[in-house]
Formats: structure tokens, C-alpha cells, sequence
């Protein structure tokens, strides 16, 4: 370890290093001060490459006294810190790393990016104020359906939920409260109607649309349940017909 040389500034010393980005030596400086009862040595800066003088120092350590600069090991714990915090971005990457085959992740995806992302990313959800919310609820609503904000709501909800589930943050200090959406509208076919539908259907040169066509009206079943089906799932003998991976979640029949 080089040698300490004084300064005329109390807590201010330098030692006589080998000289960046040219050549001899320069003076490297350094301070010295208490905080919390401990007696800590900081670098200050070097002589030419931060230019760095023994005033400057001098008040570096001031600065670090009163609280108003840093030192190293703070800002190295606070990066550190930084680290560990769970953001709503973080939540939201390890949902996906844990869920890779959820349905409709690819639509919950691209709601995070337009809408989340950009208002509460950077936020853990213990620090998510009510306003913060009502906000971007109240901006979708301008142009979005209530359906469209309804989802999206329901999954910051549901990444804050996991979070919490997987005790890797704090839960949100309030409920969000999702938009009503009334948008539910049946239309039922007359009798006359559903003559004509099936004589049509019956009539049709099509050989797969007809019986899917049939299976819908007959059953209720989705698009996605019948393009799915196969000989094995239907039971003629009891009359049952098995909806493999259905929308709702599990097996179903």
C-alpha cells in the first residue's frame, strides 16, 4: 500500500499511484470521515483522469458527511437492492417462465405491452396507488370496449396475485375493481329460420361443413371444440362426446 500524504484539508489525503492513460505518477486521492460511529476511507478521484483537486475532495467529504453523496458500498447496496425488487415487469417474465403453455398468452401478451407496461413496469405492486389504476382505466375506456379494459385489469390483477402466491412481493394495498361489461346478447333462431338452416345445410355439396354446422346447433359446442374432435372422444353407446383441453380449463363431457 503506497504511502498516505497529508493535505491542508482535515480528512483529505493522497497517495502517489502510476499515471492512467500516460506516463509518472499522479495523485489519487481519498477521505476520511465518521458516519454512524464508523470510520470510513473513500476514493475521491485521481488526479488527472477526474481531475481532481484537494479543495474538490474536501468537498466530496462534506457531501458525504451531511448525506447528500453516497458512498461506494451504498451505491453498490443499492444496486444490489435494485436487484432484488420485483416490478411488475419482473412478475410479469417469470408468470410467463412458469406458465409457458397458458392459453391466450399471446393476446394477454400483447394487452401487457400496449397498456401495463407502460403505466406500472417499473412499479412493485405494493407501490400501485388507486389513481394510478383509475387512470389508465379511465384513458382505455376512451377507446377501448369495457371488455378490452376489463382484461387487462384482470391481468395486472392476476400477475400481482402470483406474486404474492409465490412470496416474491408484497400484495397491492387496495382491490381492483373491474368494469362491468354488458355486452351479453342472444339471438335465437325462429322456428322458420332453423327450417331453412338445416334444409340448406342438408342441401350443401360441402361434406364437413354440414355435420359441423349441425354439431354447433345440436351441442353448443365452440369452433375450437370441434376442431379438435375425434372418433375417440364421442361415446355413441352412452351419449356422451369428450371436449379435450376446452377453453373453461380441464376435460369436459
Amino acid at each position: 500500500m503506497a504511502k498516505r500524504n497529508a493535505t491542508r484539508y482535515p480528512g483529505v489525503f493522497y497517495r502517489e499511484a502510476q499515471r492512467v492513460g500516460g506516463r509518472g505518477t499522479e495523485k489519487v486521492y481519498y477521505v476520511v470521515f465518521k458516519k454512524n460511529g464508523k470510520l470510513i476511507e473513500e476514493k475521491a478521484g485521481r488526479q488527472f483522469v477526474d481531475d481532481m483537486t484537494p479543495a474538490k475532495a474536501a468537498n466530496i467529504r462534506g457531501e458525504l458527511i451531511e448525506g447528500k453523496r453516497l458512498t461506494r458500498k451504498e451505491i453498490q447496496e443499492q444496486e444490489k437492492a435494485k436487484k432484488n425488487i420485483w416490478t411488475i415487469d419482473r412478475l410479469w417474465e417469470e408468470y410467463k417462465r412458469q406458465k409457458p403453455g397458458l392459453k391466450g398468452l399471446v393476446q394477454d401478451e400483447n394487452r401487457y405491452k400496449k397498456y401495463i407496461k407502460p403505466a406500472f413496469g417499473s412499479k412493485e405492486p405494493k407501490k400501485l396507488l388507486p389513481l394510478d389504476v383509475d387512470r389508465v382505466r379511465l384513458k382505455m375506456l376512451k377507446t377501448k370496449s369495457p371488455q378490452t379494459v376489463k382484461l387487462t385489469l384482470a391481468l395486472l390483477r392476476r400477475i400481482c396475485n402470483f406474486g404474492v402466491k409465490k412470496r416474491l412481493c408484497d400484495p397491492l394495498p387496495f382491490s381492483i375493481e373491474l368494469p362491468q361489461v354488458h355486452n351479453e346478447k342472444t339471438e335465437d333462431l325462429t322456428p322458420e329460420q332453423l327450417t331453412k338452416l338445416l334444409e340448406a345445410i342438408d342441401t350443401d355439396i360441402h361434406t364437413q361443413a354440414g355435420p359441423i354446422m349441425k354439431m354447433a346447433l345440436f351441442t353448443g359446442m365452440r369452433r375450437g371444440e370441434l376442431f379438435k374432435l375425434k372418433w375417440g372422444h364421442v361415446n355413441f353407446e352412452k351419449g356422451f362426446i369428450l371436449l379435450k383441453d376446452p377453453k373453461g380449463g380441464p376435460d369436459q363431457k
